[in-house]
């Protein structure tokens, strides 16, 4: 390695481990001297960019010629840098009239129920995904059985796309982000020790469309609420 690529380097390994530091000071409500102000704990990816991820240097905030909202734009090789949404794809297995949920064994919402969903990687399809990461969190083979619900969540920067599934079989068990697995009947589903209010909105969903005998697509979009993420 020459000298000015071993700058780069060691230059853009100090710019990751400073973003690793201002997302613990802005998660623990401490927001950094010289940086924006957050009053609350805020997802990571809500953080604004700081540094360029070209070239190390620290951004400015303005609006660039030809665009109308204000962006991250490094001052010294021109990279601008824009905040696009997440996109979280997951599926709702059932097994003859029972829906599979998961313990969460990760932050956020440790211990709480979800259905296997994660972020959607760079190099697979929104059906991969979903298959992807119900295997990955309850070890479960699935058959999709169509798009569901997407769920805009603008606040949060994500998009929450759940499709329904049927499981091909019952070896499902815990995956390494999973702390239990198990099949729940609508009356047993624990609706107070749900993660999240995208998993409660397509579980109800869900059931209404199951009792009307006819599941249509839906999109939807939650404002900030208060009892739990997001």
């Amino acid at each position: 390695m020459n000298i000015t690529a071993f700058s780069h380097a060691t230059r853009f390994f100090s710019y990751k481990l400073k973003i690793v530091d201002l997302a613990n000071s802005y998660n623990q409500g401490i927001p950094p001297a010289g940086y924006p102000e957050r009053i609350h704990r805020v997802p990571a990816m809500n953080i604004p960019i700081i540094h360029c991820s070209t070239c190390g240097s620290k951004v400015n905030t303005e609006i660039p010629p030809g665009d109308h909202r204000p962006r991250q734009v490094c001052p010294s090789c021109g990279q601008v840098h824009y905040l696009n949404p997440k996109l979280v794809v997951g599926s709702l297995p059932v097994w003859e009239d029972k829906v599979l949920l998961c313990r969460r064994a990760i932050e956020p919402r440790l211990g709480f129920w979800t259905l296997p969903a994660g972020f959607m990687e760079a190099d697979e399809t929104l059906a991969e995904a979903a298959c992807r990461e119900t295997f990955e969190e309850a070890c479960a083979n699935i058959e999709l059985q169509g798009l569901y619900t997407l769920v805009n969540i603008p606040h949060i920067n994500q998009v929450h796309v759940i499709y329904r599934a049927r499981l091909l079989d019952t070896g499902f068990h815990p995956g390494e982000e999973s702390l239990e697995t198990r099949l729940f009947s609508e009356q047993e589903i624990p609706w107070d020790e749900i993660a999240f209010r995208s998993i409660s909105l397509s579980l109800r969903n869900f059931f209404e469309d199951r009792r009307r005998g006819s599941f249509t697509q839906r999109e939807e979009t939650l404002l900030p609420g208060t009892a739990h993420l997001p």
